[in-house]
């Protein structure tokens, strides 16, 4: 009986990676077509090149990219290296989702967290843009799983307002002060939508890595001579990816850094 529920457990995980390396594929569907006004159901996949139709054994996420060795298989143009990346990327929220939360509902909606954080990232870096819809998906998703952890009481909404504010108020004042040069409007509801929940502790921390990353990020483009210093880059895919860093990791950042001090 305990090997049997110890293989059903094993095959419950290996089908919820399965299904996120699925769903990662159809992420990069819709962030190609989304922003493009384009359904996402119809027309299925094709090569944006030559149009023809993609065989449902091309559309094996990451696999198939290896075997094409990187290119269409009707007309050979290359196939942009960010469908693997984002299927890896699917993936990844999916391992650190279940090592936080095991299998969960709250591991399901961490994920979805994931999945919209890459989306909102991947869609700045085209477009320079961040929809208020992803936002709003973003805030519930957010929300549903702060109640999930800690229940649903005045003073929990108190909290998840709070957290939102904390997170998002050192970006808010950059915006303001700069005019929105420096930081876009976008940004500020992507740290508040993403933040709610968090304490001081984790506000900070996703603040901090937010920068950091960015000014790692914008000094490699400098030095590679990518970019020039007044070169606008998006910032939203640094924010995103220190959102799911402090959801995941945060206790052990926050705990690991008092320690320096304690």
């Amino acid at each position: 009986m305990k090997n049997n529920k110890m293989w059903l457990d094993n095959m419950c995980r290996i089908m919820f990676l399965i299904w996120t390396l699925v769903l990662g594929s159809f992420l990069n569907v819709c962030i190609y077509r989304i922003p493009r006004g384009e359904s996402i159901v119809y027309p299925p996949s094709h090569c944006p090149n030559c149009k023809t139709r993609i065989k449902p054994y091309d559309l094996i996420p990451v696999l198939s990219f290896i075997i094409l060795k990187g290119r269409c298989r009707a007309c050979h143009e290359k196939i942009p290296l960010r469908y693997p990346i984002v299927e890896i990327l699917s993936l990844l929220c999916a391992i650190s989702a279940y090592s936080k939360f095991g299998f969960s509902v709250r591991t399901w909606i961490a994920y979805f967290i994931g999945f919209v954080l890459i989306y909102i990232s991947f869609v700045d870096v085209d477009t320079l843009e961040i929809s208020n819809l992803s936002i709003l998906i973003l805030f519930v998703l957010s929300s549903l799983l702060y109640f999930l952890d800690k229940g649903f009481s005045l003073i929990n909404i108190k909290h998840l307002i709070l957290g939102g504010i904390y997170s998002s108020s050192l970006v808010l004042l950059i915006y303001l002060s700069s005019r929105g040069r420096a930081m876009g409007f976008g940004d500020v509801l992507l740290l508040f939508a993403g933040g709610v929940g968090f304490d001081f502790g984790k506000a900070v921390v996703v603040n901090f890595l937010s920068f950091v990353i960015g000014a790692i990020y914008g000094v490699l483009l400098l030095l590679l001579k990518r970019k020039t210093v007044k070169a606008q880059i998006p910032f939203a895919p640094f924010i995103a990816m220190s959102i799911y860093l402090t959801l995941i990791f945060g206790d052990h950042i926050v705990k690991w850094y008092l320690g320096l001090f304690l």
